[in-house]
């Protein structure tokens, strides 16, 4: 299948918004609010809510990888092989993941006398660290490793659920109202009883205990149903993108205005309801899911089929930060700790009590960050993919 015509519009801007969010998360929970001046405030406040990257990252996965398999259904296009799936998703996340993975235990190890618990290395290895609080963080040195874990149980989830409904779904109406089941059946049924079934004891429970403690916190609101549910948000936007695609309408001004809206709305939500790494209090999941979710997924079709808007979102800084952000995402965190435990000891969550070192701290650790990944996806990640992409065409013929 060709790759241009697997090419959503609008999905590498998206990628790069989400992975600056996650960026703009972390750099201002080291700034103090009170010590900021008012103009700074709005600032803080949305950069503590930029955790809704994370959401962002889950639906645009989804979108992404359901999309070969949904046009197969629009066109005459063969479904991807399951075996090509699974590998171009190995080659993606594994190599990279590992590589920072045994990076921070041993830098954990040899440079800071943080003794290596295998429990959490391995079980991160394995990517099922996030099904206990035991695990949920498998790197002292790098908290957000604990979503690709989730990631990958998502990888394995998704093929399932579109065998099922390929199966069974001979149009765009019944696949969409199987997928709508799979998700409300996730969001009504699964995900209460998960809730309610796994609920962690008090016991040693809250981000002051560490990141043990923090993961009790989390769980288990912050569990595979409900990031899959978001993985499935995502599918859905892909599925309405490829019935669009193989109709004749061609793009409208009315979805560059519908874009801005559901983005606006987006905003304002998370501005107006989210608490910074709570549940929220009505669904009881993290980044507002569904509703947030649901907001951006909708934004992607109408990004999609947009005149104009696509070409803003797709710009080519976007499109740079994009190829590289899976590597921004691993990377920046392990920077923020090495800086902060060699070099600077209040750069810790609202440690920092001068804008000013705030603003330069922050320049330092864009631009390592951004070094970083730009010389993995350079010298590592892209020649992997490169390989297993070869394999795969080597496969076919």
């Amino acid at each position: 299948m060709e790759k241009n015509k697997l090419h959503i519009n609008g999905a590498d801007g998206f990628r790069a918004i989400a992975c600056l969010l996650v960026l703009y998360h972390h750099l201002t929970q080291k700034m103090n609010p009170d010590s900021a001046p008012e103009w700074f405030k709005p600032i803080h406040h949305f950069g503590m809510r930029g955790e809704v990257g994370v959401s962002l990252f889950f639906v645009l996965s989804g979108a992404l990888l359901s999309y070969p398999y949904w046009r197969s259904l629009f066109t005459t296009e063969s479904k991807p092989r399951i075996a090509h799936y699974a590998l171009a998703r190995v080659a993606r996340i594994v190599p990279a993941t590992w590589l920072n993975l045994i990076f921070c235990t041993l830098i954990a190890l040899f440079i800071y006398d943080i003794p290596v618990n295998f429990k959490m290395l391995f079980s991160g290895l394995f990517f099922i660290n996030s099904y206990h609080y035991s695990t949920f963080f498998p790197a002292e040195l790098n908290g957000p490793l604990w979503s690709i874990g989730l990631e990958v149980s998502c990888y394995i989830l998704l093929p399932i659920v579109l065998f099922f409904i390929l199966k069974m779904a001979k149009n765009f109406l019944a696949a969409f109202a199987a997928l709508t089941l799979w998700i409300a059946v996730n969001q009504f049924i699964i995900n209460p009883w998960v809730i309610e079934r796994f609920m962690t004891s008090q016991d040693g429970k809250g981000w002051d205990k560490g990141l043990v403690g923090g993961a009790k916190e989390w769980l288990p609101y912050w569990n595979v149903v409900s990031f899959f549910s978001q993985f499935l948000i995502g599918a859905l936007a892909a599925l309405m993108i490829a019935k669009l695609a193989s109709s004749s309408q061609g793009k409208k001004f009315y979805f560059d205005g519908g874009a801005i809206l559901l983005i606006l709305a987006a905003i304002a939500l998370v501005g107006v309801r989210l608490t910074p790494g709570a549940p929220d209090s009505f669904s009881r999941q993290p980044y507002l899911s569904p509703f947030y979710a649901l907001l951006m997924a909708f934004a992607l079709v109408a990004v999609s089929q947009s005149v104009f808007l696509f070409k803003v979102i797709d710009n080519r800084f976007f499109v740079w930060v994009s190829q590289i952000s899976f590597g921004i995402y691993l990377w920046h965190q392990v920077v923020q700790n090495i800086l902060q435990r060699s070099f600077k000891e209040n750069y810790v969550y609202f440690g920092v009590t001068d804008l000013q070192e705030w603003g330069l701290l922050s320049a330092i650790i864009i631009v390592f960050a951004f070094a970083i990944a730009a010389l993995s996806w350079k010298f590592f990640e892209k020649p992997i993919l490169v390989a297993a992409r070869r394999k795969m065409v080597t496969n076919a013929e």
